[in-house]
C-alpha cells in the first residue's frame, strides 16, 4: 500500500496509539468504533424529541419563576 509523508501533532500521535501500534493501526480502529457506534444509533422519535425539548423548557421555566 502506498504511504505518504504528514505532519501530525504530537497530542494527535499519542491518540493514535492508544488505538493500534502504529498511527495507521490506530486511525483504522478509530474509524472503526466511530462505524459501528453510528450504525447503532437509531434515529430519534419526533415526539420523544418533542417530549423532551418540552420537558427542558418546562424545567427552565421553573428555574427562572423561582428565582425572582
Amino acid at each position: 500500500m502506498p504511504s505518504r509523508v504528514i505532519r501530525v501533532d504530537e497530542d494527535a500521535i499519542a491518540l493514535c496509539l492508544q488505538y493500534g501500534k502504529t498511527v495507521s493501526e490506530g486511525i483504522r480502529a478509530m474509524n472503526a468504533r466511530i462505524t459501528a457506534q453510528q450504525s447503532s444509533e437509531k434515529p430519534l422519535d419526533p415526539k420523544a424529541l418533542e417530549k423532551m425539548i418540552r420537558s427542558c423548557i418546562r424545567d427552565e421555566l421553573e428555574v427562572l419563576s423561582r428565582g425572582y
